[in-house]
């Protein structure tokens, strides 16, 4: 028992507190340095579950590769300049956005709390329009500066908690020792809390998501319109570049975007 109290009380020190993302919205989030840790190991695993591009090209393939790592890094170096411009608070949680393209097969996009931006080599396949480029990467850099990593963190850690101290599991397995050995229990216990934490955690991540994905979209407005970029000509550039996607949920989202640009437009 004294070991769930002290379990709550470090958890409840892990948490934040409530914040506001910049359209207003009240989060409850983690500290950035919490957050950081939290969510660059989220993102290392599913990277890790996406299929990885040969660790080899030759010739014209590697030609293509270059121009377009440098593509990205120029598009996000730019970008990046803006945001510390607009959110100078960016400042006290990172030094600076990094971005990164990853060898991966299909077209995607990923972020961290700690300013890390990443970018599938599958996009680069779908020949985008620098317009719809430098959206997806403001689109990621909108997910960081709206702190949704501390949110998504602040959430997993909640329901970790919750499954591990509040979820009475453990009385459960007790009620079923006749049947099965200590060991066994104990192992089926963690399973079970483990399970109803990532399921609970996703289910209440999920509830918000579409909230979080128009925010990153008003924040890479802001950032392109800041440099000069025309909404209709992005507008135009995300519709282009949904005819050649996927049904993948990344694809979607990115619907979505080109989508809420459009509507944005025509207002």
């Amino acid at each position: 028992m004294i070991v769930r109290v002290w379990f709550v009380v470090l958890a409840s020190m892990l948490l934040g507190a409530c914040a506001t993302s910049p359209q207003g919205r009240m989060q409850v989030t983690v500290p950035a340095s919490v957050s950081a840790v939290h969510s660059e190991v989220g993102m290392r695993l599913s990277l890790a579950s996406e299929a990885g591009m040969p660790s080899s090209c030759a010739g014209m393939e590697c030609m293509l590769n270059r121009a377009f790592d440098q593509r990205v890094q120029r598009l996000g170096t730019r970008l990046a300049q803006s945001a510390f411009e607009i959110y100078p608070d960016l400042a006290e949680r990172f030094s600076q956005f990094e971005f990164v393209v990853a060898e991966k097969v299909e077209p995607g996009s990923a972020s961290s709390a700690a300013g890390t931006v990443v970018i599938f080599r599958g996009v680069q396949k779908l020949r985008l329009d620098e317009e719809a480029l430098a959206f997806l990467i403001a689109r990621e850099m909108g997910h960081v500066i709206s702190r949704h990593h501390d949110e998504d963190s602040a959430t997993s850690i909640l329901f970790s908690i919750a499954a591990q101290v509040l979820l009475p599991v453990a009385n459960i397995i007790r009620g079923s020792a006749a049947l099965i050995q200590s060991a066994s229990a104990a192992a089926t216990a963690s399973a079970v809390s483990s399970a109803a934490s990532f399921v609970g955690a996703r289910i209440a991540i999920e509830s918000y998501k579409i909230d979080q994905l128009h925010e990153a979209d008003g924040v890479a407005l802001d950032l392109l319109a800041s440099l000069g970029w025309n909404r209709g000509e992005i507008a135009d550039a995300l519709v282009a570049g949904t005819q050649v996607v996927g049904d993948d949920r990344w694809s979607k989202d990115l619907r979505v975007s080109a989508r809420e640009v459009v509507g944005l437009t025509e207002n």
